[in-house]
C-alpha cells in the first residue's frame, strides 16, 4: 500500500510517471492517475488481502514473506491495470 501512495504522490507532484518502457504517463493524465492511486490505495489493498485469503491456501499464507510477495504482486497488477486507460497514445 505504501508503494501505491508513493507512486501517487510522485505522479501528482512531478506530473510524469514511467511504469514500463511502453507505459508512460505525463501531464494531466499522470496527475489524474496520482489522485486515483491515492484515493483507491486503501480499498484496493484490502481487496488484494481478501482475494489472497480466498484463493491462496492458509499453509502458504502462514509464511509472512511469501504472503507479502504475493500481496505486492496483486497490488502491482492492480496499479498497472489502472494506468492503462491514462497512457499516452
Amino acid at each position: 500500500m505504501l508503494i501505491l501512495i508513493i507512486a501517487g504522490l510522485y505522479a501528482l507532484i512531478v506530473g510524469k510517471l514511467t511504469i514500463t518502457k511502453n507505459l508512460r504517463l505525463s501531464g494531466k493524465n499522470a496527475r489524474i492517475y496520482g489522485v486515483l492511486l491515492l484515493v483507491l490505495c486503501i480499498p484496493y489493498a484490502l481487496f488484494a488481502t481478501l482475494l489472497l485469503t480466498l484463493i491462496v491456501p492458509a499453509s502458504i499464507l502462514a509464511n509472512a514473506i511469501v504472503a507479502r510477495v504475493i500481496d505486492l504482486g496483486v497490488i502491482l497488477i492492480i496499479a498497472i491495470s489502472l494506468a492503462v486507460p491514462f497512457r499516452e497514445k
